[in-house]
């Protein structure tokens, strides 16, 4: 257990349910590349609230993690001046999100929170495989493209297969519109749109059975969300984006409504972390505060050791960017595991408190840095502080936690957007990312932001260009046939071994990890093909074979 709050924080939420309904604990998670980042239906992320264990792991499969809850927050003020705030943290009190969408009322009842209590996840080989059939059928197309909850979608269904229905003219689940009738339709050859190589889509709202977390006046809003990833073998591979399309379904017109990052990441050993930012990508991030995660508390088996990657979340797209101008993040504030001023919020004004930068009090956050060493609390009595520790650890003379000397610890970081206004029936769109650097970072005093904000600009540049898909595997290897490659990885030459009807009429092209193709000469050998891969520089490669009956696609490394 990672401290003892957590205990208390699971005794409260038991009590707290008794008298309300159930909430959902159902988690994925984009598992493509190099992170398994859980997300869950409730607004919040990268954890299990049944074990209250962090579901953030990287690299997958070590058991280590780079976050432990994260979750939206927002708020707004109507015309007439009331407070509205929606917030998840660790489910203690309560839920302000429920899944599903709110209906004509704006309601969202337990019995259609339970139906959409799903993830939608869709591959883009499952797409492509779609795009190859000749004739659709609800036997031969894909459960995920069949299922997809889009307008008019007579096949939708939602938990346990139960049937939705999603009415034509409700936008709900982005899909390819071939006949552009607004209607979903996968039996005519119409597809998700989605992003990535591999991409989850669901939806949740703030005014459902319960809204006890913040335990403030609902916004009365709907949220449709998009995590998606790339696995190509490159730096693409530890980045996985959160996209928010955020629909005022209430009468209100919010004129600086906000939304918000909560997070409370963990960066392997919990209590040793840092936090800064980076203006330029608008990006919280966590990093070690020793050079050795873990040892301060006998190297724990999820400590890092001297290995401690760097993590951000970077708002890639924000309302009022317009092409390649950029509006700044409106806060990014730090917070204690406490009840101090500031400590952890425990009203609605709190969660807006921090949300635009402020103490529990409503005090703006101050500073009085001039110089390493001081101070080591963002409560000075400067100038107004909109982002907290906003320098490059590797350079003692910009303000930092490293610079400052501060006792890591467990941190508490909310990022939150600028306002803007959403009107009744309107809508905006949030693109945020997780980024992390590979596990060869350390921590203070050595560590800098140079890495990771090479990886931010990786998830930016791919984001705004997307890759082409990787080719596609489609249909089953022939009952006769056989086809293996060797060695893997490679040196100079790779060897395909073809028997039975594989051989008949195949071409053989190689693929780098961004789709494109590459120049690799092709010859015969007494087993099958030799392929020429000399010429190519040491990465991730994607053999596709091709032949009358079927094609196949093999990764392999050039080393």
């Amino acid at each position: 257990m990672k401290r003892s709050l957590l205990c208390s924080i699971l005794c409260l939420y038991c009590l707290s349910q008794t008298s309300a309904q159930t909430p959902f604990t159902t988690r994925d998670s984009v598992f493509i590349n190099k992170i398994n980042a859980s997300v869950l239906l409730h607004g919040d992320m990268w954890w299990d609230p049944v074990s209250q264990l962090p579901k953030c792991e990287f690299p997958k499969y070590t058991g280590k993690n780079i976050g432990f809850v994260s979750s939206l927050w927002m708020s707004g003020y109507d015309a007439g001046g009331q407070l509205h705030v929606s917030s998840q943290t660790y489910r203690q009190s309560g839920n302000d999100y429920w899944p599903g969408p709110l209906d004509a009322s704006g309601n969202l009842n337990y019995s259609t929170s339970a139906n959409w209590a799903k993830f939608w996840k869709v591959r883009r080989s499952d797409i492509q495989y779609f795009q190859s059939l000749t004739t659709h059928t609800t036997s031969n197309t894909p459960a995920s493209i069949l299922t997809w909850p889009a307008a008019g979608n007579t096949y939708a269904a939602g938990y346990a297969g139960a049937p939705l229905t999603i009415s034509a003219t409700t936008t709900m689940a982005p899909f390819i519109d071939l006949n552009a009738n607004g209607i979903y339709e996968p039996l005519s050859g119409e597809y998700p749109d989605v992003k990535g190589d591999e991409a989850i889509w669901w939806a949740f709202s703030d005014n459902g059975p319960s809204h006890n977390n913040s335990n403030g006046h609902p916004l009365g809003v709907e949220i449709h969300a998009m995590s998606y990833g790339y696995g190509r073998g490159t730096l693409i591979d530890n980045v996985v984006y959160y996209e928010y399309t955020i629909v005022n379904k209430s009468g209100s017109t919010y004129n600086n409504f906000r939304l918000a990052q909560f997070s409370d990441a963990d960066l392997g050993y919990y209590h040793d972390d840092y936090v800064g930012f980076d203006s330029a990508h608008r990006m919280s991030i966590y990093y070690n505060g020793y050079f050795d995660d873990g040892f301060s508390g006998g190297h724990p088996a999820v400590s890092y050791g001297i290995h401690c990657p760097v993590q951000g979340v970077t708002m890639i797209e924000l309302p009022g960017d317009a092409g390649t101008t950029y509006v700044p993040a409106g806060n990014f504030v730090s917070y204690n595991n406490d009840f101090s001023v500031i400590g952890n919020p425990s009203n609605d004004t709190g969660y807006d408190n921090y949300i635009r930068g402020k103490n529990r009090n409503g005090i703006l956050f101050t500073n009085d840095w001039v110089g390493p060493g001081l101070p080591t609390l963002p409560t000075g009595t400067g100038p107004v502080m909109r982002y907290f520790y906003p320098g490059d650890p590797s350079d003692s003379s910009q303000y930092s936690e490293c610079a400052a000397g501060n006792n890591p610890g467990d941190r508490r970081t909310v990022l939150s957007t600028n306002d803007f206004t959403l009107a009744p029936g309107a809508s905006a769109k949030i693109v945020m990312a997780l980024v992390v650097t590979d596990t060869n970072q350390g921590g203070c005093p050595n560590v800098s932001f140079h890495d990771i904000n090479t990886v931010a600009d990786t998830a930016w540049n791919v984001y705004h260009n997307p890759p082409p898909p990787l080719p596609a595997a489609i249909g089953n290897i022939n009952a006769g046939g056989q086809l293996s490659v060797h060695p893997n990885p490679a040196g100079n030459y790779l060897y395909v071994d073809i028997a039975g009807a594989m051989s008949t009429r195949a071409t053989i092209t190689i693929y780098n990890a961004l789709g494109q193709l590459q120049e690799a000469p092709v010859t015969d050998n007494a087993q099958g093909k030799v392929i020429n891969i000399s010429a190519l520089p040491p990465a991730v490669y994607f053999m596709h074979y091709c032949n009358d009956a079927t094609q196949r696609v093999i990764k392999f490394v050039k080393q």
